[in-house]
């Protein structure tokens, strides 16, 4: 997969500022370890396994309209999605067309 902007991690693409994120604060123990670099982040990842426990303070995406996911199935790949669509249907009548001259002789058409 290239290296483009838009096959980036998603937690890199919040942190770059190509997404928009918004903090979230847990001061349950009643500091804010909201981290403040990528790096700070990582780290938390790496020691406890999880991107966000509980009882962290933390970002989160804010939803702008803009599509995270740079896959051609979520941005409808520029309208193949009827394609593929009227593909699977004209699929479906020829294995149903097949199907009905299996059952009714197909030997006897040869």
């Amino acid at each position: 997969m290239s290296r483009t902007e838009k096959t980036q991690p998603f937690r890199i693409r919040l942190w770059d500022g190509t997404l928009r994120r918004v903090a979230v604060h847990d001061h349950r123990d009643g500091i804010c370890d909201l981290p403040a670099t990528v790096q700070e982040y990582l780290k938390r990842v790496e020691d406890t396994g999880v991107s966000m426990a509980p009882g962290f303070c933390h970002w989160e995406l804010q939803y702008t309209g803009t599509r995270t996911c740079c896959c051609p199935l979520c941005h409808d790949a520029d309208g193949l999605r009827d394609e593929r669509r009227a593909d699977r249907h004209r699929n479906r009548r020829e294995l149903a067309e097949l199907l009905k001259l299996t059952r009714h002789g197909w030997r006897e058409l040869g």
